[in-house]
């Protein structure tokens, strides 16, 4: 989708946000774009943190002049076609939703919530449709953007590879996509404590837990969103069929498939993810915990779909290869073969120069032999082990 002519006009007139113009814990006097023309934060809303300011520093663009309510709206529909490299659209994507979900927490004037986050719903399914692979990989890898929405972004790329897979009608999966961006709204600060926090929960963090569905429904209806299914998943997403899940204990088919779906993306993510006190948990480990125990909570033949869609070695999975190597997967191949490999360290641990790229059905030294934990950091970025 092309810029329209109201965004083109002000496009010139946008200059870098500076030093002085913004400050942690003050409101914006203006709506904040990126280079695209996409609407990152709108005018009033407050910038939490000095991590926040930081990046809008380096990321963002405002106009000269004050804009108009008109050209603001006018930039939040430009939504661009995605292309290019998928990692930075997933970074950019990631810090939209901080600020679209950040003034309904601060329950300040905003451009369409609900609008906003349907178009990062549709970047989403198009960012599927363009590298489906590299998007599972960044689900794996990527942790360089805060957890609380780096969790959700990844989250709605996974319930939409799956939902796919089921052919669920496309605005049927935007709905759930745009659940699965909004259901922790009413927890963000809390994601960001526990990511950090190795000790059990506190009885004050378990009740906020438990109440984060229903709160999240009543904060999104009160911002304005109206899909029945997009609600109704995020009041869901944490029920369980045989009852056991919350806040209402609805089971059977009292849960909708699509919050079955997002709760099963939300906690397989979670499982994979490290935290500052521990790697995240072996794939195929988190996998065998779907098959085993999980599946009783979602249902069988979902939790077997998951799997599917997924394989045994999704993009993202680091392994080692039979002479010793040690590979990050980057592309399934269905059932037709083992997966296409980028080897980043020799069969000693040395680190190549370059990613060497393998298909590991081609030769026997090429085969997988085991899985290793997703490190905290890799000696190449994500877009040169996928080629972008």
């Amino acid at each position: 989708m092309g810029a329209t002519d109201d965004q083109t006009d002000h496009q010139d007139d946008r200059t870098r946000v500076r030093q002085g113009e913004i400050a942690a814990g003050r409101p914006l006097l203006w709506d904040v774009y990126d280079d695209s023309g996409q609407l990152l934060l709108s005018k009033g809303y407050i910038v939490v943190n000095e991590r926040q300011r930081r990046r809008l520093l380096k990321e963002g663009l405002r106009s000269a002049a004050s804009l108009s309510p008109e050209a603001g709206s006018a930039a939040a529909d430009g939504l661009s076609e995605v292309g290019g490299n998928p990692f930075v659209t997933i970074e950019q994507l990631t810090l939209r939703l901080e600020g679209v979900l950040g003034t309904i927490r601060q329950q300040g004037v905003d451009i369409a919530p609900q609008q906003r986050i349907r178009k990062l719903g549709r970047a989403i399914q198009a960012l599927c449709d363009y590298d489906a692979d590299a998007s599972l990989g960044a689900a794996h890898l990527k942790h360089d953007t805060p957890y609380p929405f780096r969790h959700s972004i990844h989250t709605a790329l996974l319930c939409e590879q799956v939902a796919r897979r089921l052919n669920w009608p496309r605005l049927t999966r935007l709905s759930i996509i745009s659940a699965a961006l909004s259901c922790n709204v009413a927890m963000t600060e809390l994601q960001a404590e526990l990511v950090e926090q190795a000790e059990p929960l506190n009885d004050v963090q378990w009740d906020a837990i438990q109440a984060h569905p229903r709160r999240g429904y009543e904060m999104l209806l009160g911002a304005g969103v109206s899909d029945p299914l997009w609600l109704q998943v995020v009041i869901q997403h944490h029920e369980c069929i045989n009852g056991r899940g919350y806040p209402a204990g609805a089971k059977g088919e009292e849960v909708l498939p699509g919050a079955r779906l997002l709760g099963l993306a939300d906690r397989y993510h979670a499982m994979v993810t490290g935290r500052s006190y521990r790697n995240g948990m072996l794939v195929k480990n988190a996998l065998r915990r779907i098959f085993l125990d999980i599946g009783q909570e979602v249902g069988s033949s979902l939790a077997q779909m998951f799997i599917k869609e997924l394989g045994i070695y999704p993009p993202g999975s680091i392994v080692q290869l039979a002479n010793s190597e040690k590979a990050v997967v980057i592309r399934r191949k269905g059932e037709l073969g083992g997966p296409m490999l980028a080897c980043i360290a020799n069969s000693k641990g040395e680190h190549y120069a370059r990613p060497r790229h393998r298909d590991s059905g081609e030769k026997e030294q090429f085969a997988i032999k085991d899985v290793h934990p997703s490190p905290g950091s890799l000696p190449f970025s994500l877009s040169r082990l996928w080629s972008y």
